[in-house]
């Protein structure tokens, strides 16, 4: 490079040596002032504010959640190890837990579903009607014999005719060892071997997860102990929880990770200061960028431990560029202000250049809407910024503070596995060897291509057209997410309890459909009623006629002349959600699901039965005309005033908040059907989601469902009455909730970014590297490895695919490493490049020469740097947390490729199209 050149260089390096203490005391406050807010990072797990809220599934699921609960469950299982759970000790520890689990923070009690609940009752009748009756005493199951067995008797007796929950409070085998069907719970076969306790917490349990999690896993601990019963623990809230929690349990990850770049550190510059420096100016970085997350009070997750890991990475790998070129520089003159003039001036701009490139990478997250990309965008960008001064600048100035010997710089030179890499390098690229880098992105090209089912090469499946529709060109990469194994490796306890609760209970994730009115309620009439003439009328289809004409010419509704508003009022409605409910419980893929309409269905069974006698389950039906009709040809009673009849006596005989998680009793005009999924395979929960979808699809003009709408489209309830609410091109399926919604939410913003959001990474990069090198072919060059790189990632995507290993396949929390490996993976290829110019500038345009002084220097340099990279990733592996390790796996895969290309197709191709900005005149 020539001095003209590098004016701005030169200049820079002479301002920060010229006031090089003012620099060290301002990055030295800045990086106080930065550790001083770290403790106020706010560190949670929210699959909430991950997503975007204008995502159909994140909408429909936070309005369920608003309005009815149940979003954030946690599920104690006791499985009796002999006999049956019909025991005074089993039944006063569920107790126990309910109430341990009740009393923690920001529990939603009237939620709970568990045999000591107080929604979960005795539902009976007696000769002055139903009879509602808590399950267990309050005090628990007595200490004397004779009382215990009549508690236990009546407890019994209530699971077992109460088929509406009864599968979400015990879990029944028969005699083979097989689950008992829903219906069969009644029968003597079927021994009652587990319970559960499934708790609710509020949204508020998020902002302390860390001391509430150690609470739970406290009582887990302490109930574990007994040998008679096996425990085993899931949920949202404890997952999320527990991620946070086993991150700050494995500390000491991270002081092995700085232990290794600190030999690492040593082994190359066998001298303190190039063990120290780097440490302290990298060290500064993440202050400075913790701080800010801190101060910022940004909601993050357990990945974003990912941005201070790269930033180590990074900044030691700038930091060996510039540390190495001092020691070179002080060896070879033995003045110690200008070694670091010329180790600032000739790494000032390769690292301007790829911390730009880096900058980019984390800014185009920014164009996602996803709160952790965002995040990963701004903290990123900051600190990678700071990196110049941090790094770049800030060691040489600590060099000239604290100066090494000229003698000990000079043994830089003489590190034989420096010369004997680059050697060895030099040869292999420019004789036959140049065939091996080659042949390897070849192999790359055929595995990935192979993996991913590029363009169905494998063939078209059934649903071809589907993912042509989709823009899914690479089927083979499943874009889905698997929420537990995505937090969990398959080795880790959490992981291994949630299945094996999957083979006790109906189910372990949970879907929520929000079904309301599409008539709102109207004011009920204060001032002037309807006309008392309308009480004359007997004939039903006349009075509602009537009602109907006064209710428009008055704006207001008289309930007691006309009887009470609201959808769930409608019998046609509770026999389409019957109907429905039927069908999801024969789905392969659906277990338990709930409803009000099941409460209906349930005293319908009990007030049908004569007194005295048994209850029929034929009887546990919705009491429409149909089921009237085909007991008494005769009965001409109103359907809908049946309904309401219950609904009167629910509301009478529950306590207050009882049915809150199935309908809004205030307004009886919505509610929801609650169910669980008894699988979380990406796959088949994205078909279970678009099953019931095609089923609302299918009876949307039934009856009872045209009366309602589900879900939502957007972010609010405008989706109701515009264009998208009826057929047509531009007709959208509205969303469900529950933890299947979060999951097929992930799915469509991953098929939404998978290709576009690294696409656009690249093309900033190459628009900026040919701006920076004004060079539309190194540009090229570099841009080339990338999308190198980036195939050999969707590969991998498609290899865990493949294998069905669902913590590393590529779902959208594990997209966001495409992007960030791309600008991150440039650093080596500028470097190289910009050393390979300087070295045909001073070697006389010697080819040869120039290309074994870089692969000696910056080559080995970049090795150094992916070793201090493997050592920055030991905590993401270490734990037993999938998202931390499949950011480490993609990240580190994509540097090692990087690496590759870097020292050995970039300069093959660099040869072979000889850029005029490396070769010049030569």
């Amino acid at each position: 490079m020539t001095i003209k050149e590098n004016r701005w260089a030169n200049a820079y390096a002479d301002f920060v040596l010229s006031f090089r203490w003012p620099i060290i005391i301002l990055l030295l406050i800045a990086s106080i002032v930065g550790a001083i807010f770290i403790p106020d990072m706010d560190v949670r797990n929210d699959p909430d504010t991950l997503l975007p809220e204008t995502n159909r599934y994140v909408a429909t699921n936070l309005y369920a959640e608003k309005n009815f609960g149940m979003g954030n469950l946690m599920v104690f299982a006791l499985k009796v190890k002999e006999g049956d759970i019909w025991q005074p000790w089993f039944i006063n520890k569920i107790q126990d837990i309910h109430n341990k689990l009740e009393a923690l923070p920001h529990s939603r009690p009237a939620n709970f579903i568990d045999i000591a609940a107080q929604k979960i009752k005795y539902m009976g009748t007696d000769e002055n009607g139903l009879v509602f009756k808590r399950l267990i005493p309050t005090e628990g199951i007595s200490d004397d014999p004779e009382i215990a067995k009549e508690q236990l008797a009546f407890l019994r007796e209530g699971v077992k005719t109460n088929p509406v929950m009864a599968p979400m409070l015990v879990s029944m085998w028969d005699k083979d060892g097989n689950r008992c069907a829903y219906e069969d719970y009644d029968k003597d076969s079927c021994i009652a071997k587990a319970a559960y306790v499934i708790a609710d917490y509020t949204d508020d349990v998020k902002e302390m997860y860390l001391p509430w999690v150690r609470e739970v896993r406290s009582m887990m601990d302490e109930y574990a102990q007994d040998e008679r019963i096996e425990l085993l623990v899931a949920g949202e809230p404890y997952f999320l929880a527990w991620m946070l929690a086993d991150l700050v349990d494995h500390w000491w990850l991270f002081a092995i990770s700085i232990a290794i770049v600190i030999a690492v550190l040593w082994l190359e510059f066998r001298d303190w200061r190039g063990a120290a420096f780097p440490l302290i100016g990298v060290g500064m970085t993440i202050a400075m960028t913790l701080g800010l997350m801190g101060f910022t009070a940004f909601k993050l997750t357990t990945m974003m431990v990912l941005t201070p890991m790269l930033l180590l990475a990074i900044g030691i790998g700038h930091s060996v560029q510039v540390t190495r070129r001092f020691l070179l520089e002080h060896g070879q003159r033995g003045d110690c202000m200008q070694a670091a003039r010329e180790a600032i001036r000739h790494t000032i701009v390769p690292a301007t250049l790829s911390i730009v490139t880096d900058m980019v990478g984390f800014a185009t997250l920014a164009s996602v809407d996803i709160s952790f990309y965002k995040d990963y965008a701004y903290f990123g960008v900051f600190g990678m910024l700071t990196l110049l001064l941090t790094t770049t600048t800030l060691i040489p100035l600590l060099l000239t503070v604290f100066p090494p010997s000229q003698e000990s710089c000079k043994t830089m030179e003489s590190h034989g596995w420096e010369t004997g890499v680059g050697g060895f390098l030099t040869r292999l690229i420019s004789g036959p060897g140049k065939w091996v880098p080659i042949g390897v992105v070849l192999l790359v090209f055929v595995g990935s291509t192979y993996y991913t089912n590029l363009m169905n090469w494998k063939g078209i499946p059934e649903d071809g057209v589907k993912l042509a529709v989709e823009g899914d060109y690479m089927p083979g990469v499943e874009k889905g997410i698997n929420y537990a194994r995505a937090a969990f490796k398959g080795n880790s306890p959490t992981w291994k309890d949630l299945v094996q609760l999957n083979e006790i209970m109906p189910g372990v994730i949970s879907v929520s459909i929000p079904i309301r009115g599409k008539v709102e309620n109207l004011p009920g009439c204060i001032d002037d009623y309807f006309p008392e003439s309308i009480y004359d009328v007997e004939d039903r289809t006349e009075k509602l006629q009537l009602c109907q004409k006064y209710k428009t010419e008055m704006s207001c509704w008289d309930s007691e002349a006309c009887g009470p508003q609201g959808v769930f009022n409608d019998v046609e409605l509770h026999t389409d959600m019957e109907k429905m409910e039927t069908w999801m419980r024969n789905h392969e893929f659906i277990g338990y699901t709930g409803s009000y309409t099941q409460y209906v269905r349930l005293v319908n069974m009990l007030l049908t039965a004569e007194p005295g006698e048994p209850t029929k389950l034929s009887d546990l039906a919705v009491p429409n005309k149909d089921y009237l009709l085909a007991i008494n040809p005769d009965d001409d009673r109103s359907p809908n005033e049946i309904v309401q009849m219950y609904n009167g006596l629910l509301e009478a005989m529950t306590s207050a908040g009882d049915m809150d998680s199935f309908v809004n009793t205030e307004t009886w005009n919505e509610g929801v059907i609650l169910g669980f999924i008894n699988t979380m395979d990406p796959v088949e929960t994205h078909q279970v989601t678009m099953d019931i979808q095609q089923y609302i699809e299918d009876h949307k003009n039934d009856p009872g469902f045209a009366k309602v709408n589900f879900g939502l489209r957007n972010a609010d309830k405008s989706g109701d009455t515009n264009a998208l609410a009826t057929d047509g091109p531009e007709y959208v399926r509205p969303g469900i909730g529950g933890f299947l919604g979060a999951t097929e939410a992930t799915r469509e913003v991953a098929m939404d970014n998978w290709l576009l959001s690294p696409m656009q990474t690249a093309l900033a990069i190459f628009i900026i590297a040919a701006l920076m090198f004004r060079s539309v072919l190194v540009s090229g060059l570099l841009t080339v490895t990338l999308l190198i790189t980036l195939f050999a990632q969707y590969g991998l995507g498609g290899y865990f695919t493949a294998v069905e290993n669902w913590s590393g396949n590529l779902a959208f929390h594990l997209l966001v490493t495409l992007s960030i490996a791309m600008g991150l993976g440039v650093d080596y290829g500028i470097y190289m490049v910009s050393r390979l110019r300087e070295e045909m500038l001073a070697t006389g345009g010697n080819w040869m020469t120039a290309l074994r002084n870089t692969q000696n220097t910056t080559g080995s340099a970049v090795i150094v740097s992916i070793v201090v990279l493997l050592g920055s990733f030991i905590p993401l592996v270490g734990t037993t947390l999938a998202n931390t390790w499949g950011l480490a796996v993609y990240i580190g895969s994509a540097l090692f490729i990087d690496v590759f290309t870097a020292l050995m197709l970039l300069p093959l191709m660099v040869y072979l199209f000889k850029p005029k900005y490396v070769f010049g005149n030569h």
